[in-house]
């Protein structure tokens, strides 16, 4: 899942709720996450895993491991000093209710994502991570403990959040300076160390530039974006939908195997593109075509040397525009799941049947996908 998505939480016996993002999840395992540690009877283990003994000061490297016939032995490192063996008596059965490791608390409070699995090395015991709350002084991570009971961890205080009035101040000051025509009809909240955007914006392009502006801002967690956008009065799907495609079409050869849907103002786009010629601003291109509501983009960057029969779909094309049948069309040719494909626009349908014939007659045995648009 992509990060900053903005999810409601709600606990299943108090019916309380506060609001998370997708990256400080568990399932999301962003790359700043940090280390999972493993806990030693409770954990496989292999060399070069963080690995903790119970009633131990601290977690280490685990530079080796083998057995004997009664013993578990492990060369250990701890902050790059001298290696250390220890010798345990050996685990036949590990109870390990978390594969990745678990994150140690209090320690690693900072760390911890909703869902991970911890064990708090004070109390001795394991559970989940289950809330972000505050007490209205503090934050706190709430965590489920196997014993059915609910801790809250005080939180360091670089992971504090930042207060509410000044943060909202703070970023309301930043966005009124970076976008002083825009921010005359939008509002600005704040609650936990999340912003809130409410109010009229005049494009896709603009409410997303907000949302980029508001998180790329230190110790923020997130934006949950209310504005609406302005509509545009004129504008159809069929109109977006025609835009997004002459888009696409603009790019020649690198960009193939495309797919749009419109449905009031909501854009889906799927595509392909060469990796060595990956369009970097397409996203925000297509963003930019007036009337889009919300826009969803995927796209698969592959390397042009693993494509089949690059050669003769550029002479497909070579052959197309050389054709004064395909006056006034745009047609480009791809290979792609075993069969060639033709995309772009032509000026009628008879020019449409016409590329079909001669892409199949130079295809031979190779079936031919048609997906040329009639654009009069």
């Amino acid at each position: 899942m992509k990060p900053r998505i903005p999810l409601l939480c709600v606990c299943e016996h108090c019916q309380s709720a506060f609001v998370a993002f997708s990256h400080e999840f568990a399932f999301s395992h962003p790359a700043d996450a940090g280390d999972y540690t493993k806990i030693y009877g409770y954990s496989r283990i292999a060399a070069g895993n963080w690995l903790y003994f119970k009633e131990a000061p601290k977690p280490g490297v685990v530079k080796s491991i083998f057995q004997t016939a009664d013993k578990d032995v492990f060369i250990m490192n701890y902050d790059g000093g001298p290696d250390r063996k220890i010798e345990l008596e050996r685990v036949h059965e590990i109870d390990e209710k978390s594969p990745e490791g678990y994150r140690l608390l209090p320690a690693q409070s900072a760390q911890t994502l909703l869902g991970d699995h911890v064990f708090h090395a004070i109390r001795n015991k394991f559970g989940v991570a289950v809330g972000l709350v505050t007490d209205g002084s503090k934050d706190k991570l709430a965590v489920l403990l196997e014993d059915a009971s609910v801790l809250f961890i005080t939180l360091p205080e670089n992971a504090q959040n930042i207060p509410n009035d000044k943060l909202s101040e703070g970023v309301q000051n930043r966005l009124r300076q970076l976008f002083p025509d825009d921010m005359r009809r939008v509002s600005v909240t704040a609650g936990q160390g999340v912003v809130y955007l409410d109010g009229l914006v005049r494009s896709f392009l603009v409410k997303r530039t907000l949302q980029a502006c508001i998180n790329s801002m230190p110790r923020i967690r997130g934006c949950v974006d209310f504005t609406r956008i302005l509509p545009e009065p004129g504008i159809t799907d069929a109109y977006i939908e025609n835009k997004v495609y002459m888009l696409l079409e603009s790019f020649g050869r690198n960009v193939f195997n495309y797919n749009v849907e419109v449905q009031q103002g909501k854009v889906r786009v799927s595509l392909f593109c060469f990796e060595e010629t990956r369009p970097k601003e397409l996203e925000n291109r297509i963003a930019e075509i007036p009337g889009i509501q919300d826009l969803s983009f995927n796209m698969v960057a592959v390397p042009e040397s693993k494509l089949e029969n690059s050669g003769a779909c550029e002479e497909m094309e070579r052959s197309f525009s050389l054709n004064p049948r395909f006056q006034g069309a745009k047609i480009k040719v791809s290979y792609v799941d075993d069969h060639y494909l033709l995309e772009g626009r032509v000026r009628s349908s008879i020019q449409k049947q016409f590329a079909l014939v001669n892409a199949m007659k130079k295809a031979f045995s190779t079936s031919v996908e048609n997906r040329l648009r009639v654009v009069e």
